[in-house]
């Protein structure tokens, strides 16, 4: 006689990952289920609008069923996959800022003195080097905290700040 298997929602997800890495998928819907309103939460403080919110959290999903082979389940499966939701939010912002800029260039010129923000992110992107302009994005047009970027970059909260002044004061010099 075999024992009966709990239902699911007594199953850790730590436990249903494993399971769906082993090709259940009943376990990998669970995950999606528990998981989809509080990660679309968390993805709508990173992106512009609710609906992107939601295609960033579908990709999410996606991503993390086709990478549940790097899961490890010592670890907390909630942030393994909002880590992987928090990098496609950055990566969907940074694809909507370009698309923005293509978009500036077609628009007519705003009022004398007045420079659209996309512009000024365009020559953020000229001046400053790529570390310094994605670690200025990720502050001020994605709203992450000091602590945040520097998960995110592998780096420390200090040196976090200090390229962040640094990059800030070398954009007002150029600009002045």
């Amino acid at each position: 006689m075999t024992e009966p298997k709990p239902p699911t929602a007594a199953i850790s997800a730590e436990e249903l990952a494993v399971r769906a890495r082993d090709g259940s998928r009943v376990s990998f819907d669970e995950l999606v289920v528990r998981y989809r309103p509080s990660l679309v939460a968390f993805l709508s403080r990173r992106v512009a609008s609710a609906a992107d919110a939601e295609d960033v959290a579908q990709e999410t999903f996606l991503r993390a069923y086709d990478r549940l082979d790097t899961y490890d389940p010592a670890r907390p499966f909630q942030t393994w996959l909002f880590a992987i939701g928090k990098n496609l939010a950055a990566n969907h912002a940074v694809a909507a800022s370009r698309r923005d800029a293509r978009h500036a260039n077609s628009r007519p010129a705003t009022a004398a003195g007045e420079a659209p923000a996309s512009d000024l992110w365009q020559r953020a992107r000229t001046i400053l080097s790529p570390d310094a302009y994605r670690m200025l994005w990720l502050r001020y047009a994605q709203g992450l905290t000091v602590r945040e970027i520097a998960t995110e970059l592998d780096r420390s909260s200090v040196a976090v700040k200090v390229m962040m002044f640094r990059a800030r004061r070398r954009l007002l010099q150029e600009m002045h």
